[in-house]
């Protein structure tokens, strides 16, 4: 393709920007945050304390969490004829993520129509196309009625650990109120965004002022709710940490009241126009039975590279994929051009469009260039709104552009930036949540497999599993919601459903013929390994010309970014693989033991 931008040229910027961030490094997250914020420790919607005695009780499968993949789980479970199971989470209600998201603009970047688990079964129509927030929790809690999950719930309790058994085989979950919850399964469906994340900053427990983590929002302190209406924040002065899919959402209702509203900039987002739209109901109506299936299918099949007949979502999303994806595509074998530079040259193209558009909506020059993304579109997760940019407009609004050092300095009552003391009245943390494995870092209770071996110990070095699922060591548990070893999409609750049938086939299967303990083989996880190494994309050139994110390990080139851990076959293989392990194939993979 010929190009209308000079590619050296870019490729200098593009080094030249990841530099600025290399440099000034990572400000890793305080590893306790709830120490430094108790309020990370509680539930702010909760409209009273649950009060109950401490259980004990035996059941046939646990799940650690009633987010959607917990939910999905249950569900699952529910439809193969497992009744006997138990939910525990720390929140008042179900929702996960969507139940502590509560915070001005919260909403999904993928369209409802996709993205709301058995949308076609449980019957709710979306009001939007991109959901909000709290329509999203809505049908979330009505999923939970409709599979009788409300009485199965021990909500307002947390998990103090989870341990095996091995007499019993039995997992024996403490929780903080007392209870021991013998499980024969246990599903970790905490998912990977529950753990939030606080910048180590210097100084930000000096801070006197209000400070806000997106995930514990203060209506209380700004007035409002998820929608705006923000009266309590008329006067002030509130600065605004993060420019990821929070910050973005956050920052226009700000900027509708506050007396001055500061974003400081350490990376500027990928903002393309999200164009939301109110549901057409008449067509909603008018879709086939199968519809759902069909059409998250087709968006997974869409932006991962796979031929379809028509884009049924037809969005920002799949637009995207399908130009890069149809470098592969254009490129010839006498063009002198390797796919890679293909690839390399639509995300130059596609990138030069995103920073167009910048210059088109906001209205000062010295703004929108510091707004303009210097690095390849898949180096972090693409962003959607349709009043980011258009934020910038407002003349209570202001850019602090960092070079990517970001906030230097937190004072009792502002922060320190390039040398220049900004006095706030509120500072919200848009840092989001740690992501990644059952880690110390992210895990919020120890599950322990047979010797007494924390999960997060076993994997402190490397992962270890089969499908990112099951793990030696651990029988009768395995993980939904997870990407690392298994497969990424960029629909989380595509993958997140499929594990959860997974795991209901294979509970209900190993109870109906009186197995007592399923364990994978380490032999088992060895050849899973070795398939993911044999699938695995280099990325590493990629990583390597990134800006620092959670896709490749904030910049360090030591250990793998997140796409690196998982299946390179795509999702529609991982499927395939994990549906003929369930129907058959697990009994060559694992050490069965069965009830005398």
């Amino acid at each position: 393709m010929s190009a209308p931008f000079d590619p050296a040229a870019l490729a200098r910027k593009y080094a030249e920007e990841r530099q600025k961030r290399i440099e000034n490094g990572d400000r890793t997250s305080h590893d306790d945050p709830g120490v430094l914020f108790p309020e990370l420790n509680q539930d702010p919607w909760a409209s009273a304390p649950i009060e109950r005695a401490a259980i004990t009780e035996e059941v046939d499968a646990l799940t650690t969490g009633c987010g959607i993949a917990g939910l999905t789980a249950a569900a699952h479970l529910v439809k193969a004829g497992v009744t006997n199971i138990r939910m525990i989470d720390a929140a008042s209600d179900f929702g996960g993520t969507w139940y502590w998201n509560r915070y001005p603009g919260v909403r999904c970047d993928l369209e409802a129509y996709i993205y709301l688990p058995l949308l076609e079964e449980i019957g709710t129509i979306p009001s939007e196309r991109y959901a909000g927030g709290a329509e999203i929790r809505a049908h979330l809690q009505k999923l939970a009625r409709h599979f009788g999950l409300y009485e199965k719930a021990l909500f307002q309790t947390r998990i103090l650990s989870a341990t095996w058994d091995e007499p019993s085989a039995r997992w024996h979950v403490h929780t903080h109120r007392g209870d021991l919850i013998k499980a024969r399964f246990l599903l970790g469906t905490s998912g990977f965004l529950h753990k939030p994340k606080i910048p180590n900053l210097p100084g930000l427990s000096d801070f006197k002022c209000k400070i806000i983590h997106p995930s514990r929002w203060d209506a209380n302190y700004t007035g409002g709710d998820s929608r705006g209406d923000l009266d309590g924040l008329k006067g002030k002065r509130v600065g605004l940490i993060g420019t990821g899919a929070t910050g973005i959402q956050i920052l226009p209702h700000v900027a509708q009241y506050a007396e001055a509203a500061y974003l400081f900039q350490r990376t500027p987002a990928p903002v393309n126009a999200r164009n939301n739209h109110a549901t057409d109901v008449d067509w909603f109506k008018s879709l086939k039975p199968g519809w759902y299936d069909e059409r998250s299918d087709n968006f997974e099949a869409t932006t991962s590279g796979v031929p379809v007949d028509a884009d049924l979502v037809d969005d920002c999303w799949t637009h995207a994929a399908k130009r890069l994806f149809g470098a592969t595509s254009s490129v010839k074998p006498d063009d002198g051009m390797s796919i890679g530079e293909a690839l390399q040259l639509y995300d130059y193209d596609l990138m030069e469009s995103l920073r167009s558009r910048i210059d088109a909506v906001v209205q000062d020059s010295k703004t929108a260039e510091a707004l303009k993304p210097w690095y390849n579109l898949f180096c972090k997760r693409p962003l959607y709104a349709d009043d980011y940019l258009e934020a910038f407009n407002n003349p209570n609004v202001y850019l602090i552009e960092t070079e990517g050092r970001g906030v230097e300095h937190v004072t009792e009552t502002g922060v320190i930036v390039n040398g220049q003391h900004y006095e706030l009245d509120c500072l919200i943390l848009a840092s989001g949540f740690k992501v990644g494995a059952y880690d110390a870092q992210t895990t919020t209770f120890p599950i322990i497999g047979r010797n007494g071996i924390p999960l997060s110990e076993s994997w402190a070095q490397d992962i270890h599993s089969l499908h990112g699922l099951w793990v030696h060591g651990y029988p009768n548990f395995q993980l939904v919601g997870t990407v690392i070893h298994a497969a990424l999409s960029f629909n989380y609750t595509w993958f997140a459903t499929e594990q959860a049938a997974h795991a209901a086939t294979l509970i209900s299967t190993c109870l109906k013929e009186g197995v007592a303990s399923m364990e994978v083989t380490a032999e088992a996880e060895r050849a899973w390994g070795d398939l993911i190494e044999e699938k695995r994309m280099d990325r590493t050139a990629f990583n390597a010309a990134c800006t620092p994110g959670f896709y490749n390990n904030e910049g360090d080139a030591s250990k793998p970014g997140l796409p690196d851990r998982c299946y390179g076959g795509g999702g529609f293989a991982y499927v395939a693989l994990t549906r003929a392990w369930r129907n058959g194939g697990f009994r060559q993979d694992t050490k069965i033991t069965r009830l005398p």
